[in-house]
């Protein structure tokens, strides 16, 4: 009589591919609320003090300017960041976790590993970050 298959995970084993999935998750979680907290409030006289914009050195626009761009971007990536998560999430509920979107491939588990967030294999993200840059 045959044995069980040897290359199973025992049930109450945890991947730390998926561990570190509800990691990342938390953290970005975490900087979200980070960035929010830090977040300017308000437009530009109500966070300087000043009465009107029109006596405000050029400079001094200019890196306020600077600090909401880069507020925005900072929001923007880790909200594509966390999308990529609950991406994730939702292949693991699916059953379909470990599986590139794009081809149907199994993700290797090293980049499980190092980005478990990953949807696509490497050469499927590759293509599609040489796609839209």
């Amino acid at each position: 009589m045959d044995s069980p298959s040897t290359d199973r995970e025992p049930a109450n084993a945890v991947n730390p591919a998926l561990a570190g999935l509800a990691r990342r998750a938390e953290d970005l979680e975490t900087l979200r609320r980070a960035e929010q907290e830090s977040a300017f409030a308000g437009d530009q006289r109500e966070m300087t003090g000043e009465a009107s914009t029109v006596g405000q050195h050029p400079a001094d626009v200019a890196d306020f300017t600077y600090q909401r761009e880069l507020q925005q971007t900072t929001e923007k990536f880790l909200g594509r960041q966390a999308d990529q998560v609950e991406a994730a999430i939702r292949a693991r509920e699916k059953g379909t976790y470990g599986t590139c979107q794009e081809c149907g491939k199994h993700i290797p588990d090293e980049r499980l590993q190092a980005r478990p967030e990953a949807t696509l294999c490497v050469d499927c993200q590759r293509r599609l970050e040489t796609r839209t840059v």
